[in-house]
């Protein structure tokens, strides 16, 4: 079918040529178009635009459901919070009530030292005096050394308490509350995802899908159309391939346009669109036409699949 397509071209081409006997050529719009669809499956809830609908860059076209991504990104987010809470804790230290629980006992390892080191002094007055026998004063040394390793544990707990996890755990707790803003900025992303928007601005051409049924990657909903995605295409026979250039000007016309329409050729193919089974004389040569394709300065003034005449400058 293509091939008979393109023959028809070349017959039109050089009919027109024989014709008009100028630089005058028969072309088409084409359009190219963007097939949208979400990056995540699901069932299509909302459509915005109908075929034929001009839309905006940003505008938003369609969504699918996102019950799932809520629910995600509701997990990660407490999970963060949890991350968070959790590195805060390390970075204090103990629990209030922890560090007063060690105060307490602090306060009570320093009376119990008190009052031994206050006994031991009376002991050992009375042990100089001849009241009491030096095991008297031994016994109370004992309990002065005891009372006294009692407070310094004590204080030591209280500075333990005090003091933040080691810098190994909170490291780790780091690691772990930045993993979970990761999760959120994913899990965002995902319902993000769940609605498309359009990439440029452009027209409706298809619909491919209603609400209630199910998208995906590979199952798009609509086609839009860039006006700058549109091309004028036309073959050129090869007597007249040297006069056709990259950055080339051409004239446009149509039926029913404007005046004035121009474009530029930004597409030369590198081989000819119908190739003869004999060997070239001058004139079967006239039997090869290249496609060329010029964008159009103007696209909003064509229409896809129109016809088109170009005139080389």
């Amino acid at each position: 079918m293509k091939k008979m397509t393109t023959v028809f071209l070349s017959l039109l081409v050089l009919a027109c040529s024989e014709q008009t006997n100028d630089n005058a050529l028969q072309g088409y719009v084409e359009g190219r178009q963007l097939n949208l669809a979400p990056r995540s499956g699901g069932i299509l809830t909302t459509l915005n635009v109908r075929e034929g609908d001009q839309v905006v860059k940003g505008d938003m076209l369609f969504a699918v459901d996102s019950e799932r991504a809520e629910a995600a990104l509701a997990e990660v987010i407490a999970a963060s919070d949890a991350a968070a809470a959790n590195l805060e804790n390390l970075k204090k230290g103990g629990r209030p009530e922890e560090i007063q629980a060690a105060e307490e006992t602090l306060r009570e390892a320093a009376a119990a030292l008190k009052l031994a080191q206050q006994t031991f002094e009376r002991t050992e007055d009375l042990v100089e005096r001849g009241v009491f026998s030096t095991a008297r004063l031994d016994q109370d040394q004992a309990v002065l050394e005891a009372s006294r390793a009692r407070h310094t544990e004590a204080k030591s707990r209280l500075d333990i308490v005090r003091l933040p996890a080691r810098e190994d755990v909170i490291r780790a707790a780091e690691r772990e509350l930045d993993a979970r803003k990761t999760a959120i900025v994913r899990a965002e992303t995902e319902l993000r995802d769940r609605g498309v928007v359009a990439p440029s601005n452009g027209r409706i051409e298809t619909i491919y899908r209603r609400v209630g049924e199910v998208a995906g990657p590979n199952q798009p909903v609509l086609a839009l159309l860039p006006p700058e995605q549109k091309r004028i295409r036309f073959f050129v026979p090869e007597p007249m391939l040297g006069n056709v250039k990259i950055g080339n000007q051409v004239s446009l016309s149509c039926d029913n346009c404007e005046g004035g329409l121009s474009g530029e050729i930004i597409f030369i193919a590198d081989q000819a669109e119908f190739t003869p089974p004999v060997i070239f004389s001058e004139k079967e040569r006239v039997k090869l036409v290249y496609l060329v394709e010029a964008m159009p300065e103007n696209p909003e003034s064509f229409h896809n699949g129109q016809p088109v005449k170009v005139n080389l400058q």
